[in-house]
């Protein structure tokens, strides 16, 4: 699949996940990424063509053949964003590792925090 834009895979079936795409798409940015459920064919297809670890279970951003995860995902989205996102950028002073543990620690919770949707309200 080609494009010129970011594409974000998120979890289809939390509702965490799905409230922050819905957000990026109302701040006026819907056209600045391809979205897809991880679950979807497009989602599959991205991840099987990129070798995304089956561990990933959050967000990812492809761009310009490149894959990130956890908070590179989260701040390369912020990034695109531009604008007040760029706020969020102040994050890489904070090593990766530790960022990516306070993010694992949600990921892992979000679901208890988060009553799962029976459908994901993204479509595409």
């Amino acid at each position: 699949m080609k494009t010129d834009k970011p594409i974000l895979l998120f979890d289809g079936d939390c509702k965490f996940c799905n409230f922050w795409v819905g957000l990026i798409q109302r701040q006026k940015a819907q056209n600045k990424f391809n979205y897809f459920p991880l679950k979807s064919s497009n989602g599959k297809e991205l991840i099987s063509t990129y070798n995304v670890p089956n561990s990933i279970d959050s967000v990812v951003v492809i761009a310009n053949n490149t894959v990130y995860y956890k908070t590179g995902a989260a701040l390369k989205i912020a990034k695109t964003l531009g604008g007040f996102w760029n706020l969020a950028l102040i994050l890489w002073l904070i090593p990766k590792p530790v960022r990516d543990w306070l993010y694992d620690i949600v990921a892992k919770n979000r679901h208890k925090f988060f009553k799962n949707k029976e459908n994901c309200e993204i479509h595409n």
